[in-house]
Formats: C-alpha cells, structure tokens, sequence
C-alpha cells in the first residue's frame, strides 16, 4: 500500500512540476490575472450592486481559467501520454495502469488547486479594493468563508470533469476527440436541470429518464455559491454542504475506478 502511494505521488509531482514548466499554463494564469485585475477599472460603469456584479465577474473569471485548462491542457497532457509513448515508458517501471491513473489525476488536480489559489487570493483583494472604494452603499458586504465556498464550488465541478477527462482519454484515442466529448459531457450537464423544469408535469417515463440520466451527468448548479458571498445569513445547511462533499469525492472515485478498468483492459501498442 505504501509502494503504491510513493509511486502515484511520484508520477504525480512529475506531471505537476512539468505543468509548471510549461510557458501556456503560465501563460493562463497571467491572463486570467490580468482579467481579474481590469475590475478595478470597469466596476465604476456598474450603475448598482456593484458587490454581486464583481463577485460573479472574479469567480466566473476563474471558472473560465479553469476550463481552458482542462479543455486544453489536461487533454493534452493524456493525449500525450500515448502520442509521445510518455505511458509505456512510465509503465516499464514499476508502475501498475492503475498507479499511472490516479498518478496523472492527482498531478492534473494539484495544478488545478494551484490555479485557483492563485485567481482566489489575486480575486479576493481586487473585491477588497472595490468595496473599500465604492462603500457600503455599493457593496454591502464581502463573507469570507462564504468566498472560499464559492471557489470550493468551482474547484468541485472542475474536479468532476478532470475525472471524466480522464476516463475518456481510456475510451477514446485522439485528442482532439476528447476535447470534444468533454464539451458535449459539459452541455448535457448543464442542459438537464433546464430539460427537468421543461418536461415537469409531463410524461412520468421521461421525468425517470432524466433523473437516472442525471447520475451520469451531475447538475453543477448545485455547486454555484457565489451568490452567497455579498449576502447575510445565507449559510447552506451542514448537510447540503456534506451530501455535496461526498457526492464529488464519490463521483471522481467512482469515474477514476471505471478509468483504471478501461486502462487495465486497453492494448497500448
């Protein structure tokens, strides 16, 4: 057991060390900080509400970040690991198909939290600015823990997909093809609570259908609490907070373990 975990730690700070190398993921951060920090020169054609308008604006702009990186540079780095034959000479070494799954995940999903401690922090102070500036008239308030909740969010719904991208990259060669069943995985996810409201009161048989469907396809509204940040007294229930926890770490575990089958069964020549 102990093995294992040196080895997928080992892969895992590989794959971290060379996203951090990599000029384009240097490159997203600087952009996605720049955007971040042009707030403080737009917020002041905000005519009212200042306070949710820019909270929406830092975290949608990290969730934007964080999808250019998944789209593009954790698909590439799992296309890689087959066009470049980077995963037959990991698993020359002693290092199981399942090793080298969880290894790549767990690195992909340490850069992933890097990114948004970084957009979270740089975020944070810019709404600090535009609520010292503009008053409590403007922006009523700005909750700490209820800003760490909404980044908490975004970095769940990333890590849902991350999985998926991950599995998909077992089932389907080619980049490029990936990219785009990721995409349409992200639609369908994000069409379904609309088709629920849609066929509600409608045919009980599609109702079932879309709730079964729902299992495979998450609702990721369910993880947006940015709204929260500006206002009082909104804490979600501890146990909404908990069923959504351990949805997450049940789906990405769940998604890693079908991965690791597809990857154990797959001929790599």
């Amino acid at each position: 057991m102990n093995n294992a975990l040196g080895r997928i730690s080992a892969l895992a700070r590989l794959v971290l060390v060379d996203g951090m190398r990599r000029h384009a993921l240097m490159g997203l951060v600087l952009l996605a900080l720049a955007i971040i920090v042009s707030g403080l020169f737009f917020f002041a054609f905000v005519p009212r509400d200042i306070g949710r308008v820019s909270v929406d604006f830092v975290v949608t702009i990290g969730w934007c970040a964080g999808m250019v990186f998944l789209l593009f540079h954790a698909v590439q780095v799992m296309s890689w690991g087959e066009d470049r034959r980077v995963i037959h000479t990991l698993l020359a070494h002693p290092l199981s198909r399942t090793d080298y799954v969880l290894g790549v995940f767990a690195g992909l999903a340490g850069l992933l939290v890097l990114l948004n401690v970084i957009l979270g922090i740089a975020g944070f102070g810019v709404l600090y600015l535009i609520k010292s500036w503009v008053g409590v008239a403007f922006f009523a308030r700005l909750g700490v823990w209820e800003y760490l909740l909404s980044w908490w969010g975004v970095l769940s719904i990333e890590a849902m997909i991350l999985a998926v991208i991950v599995l998909f990259s077992g089932m389907i060669r080619g980049g490029f093809t990936v990219l785009l069943v990721t995409l349409s995985y992200y639609l369908i996810c994000n069409g379904l609570p609309v088709a629920l409201e849609f066929f509600k009161g409608g045919s009980e048989l599609v109702q079932k259908a879309l709730v079964g469907m729902t299992l495979v396809f998450p609702n990721f509204s369910r993880f947006d609490y940015k709204g929260l940040v500006v206002v009082a007294n909104q804490w979600p229930a501890a146990s909404s907070l908990l069923l959504n926890l351990a949805y997450v770490v049940l789906y990405c575990v769940l998604t890693l373990t079908l991965a690791a089958g597809i990857y154990g069964r797959r001929d790599l020549k």
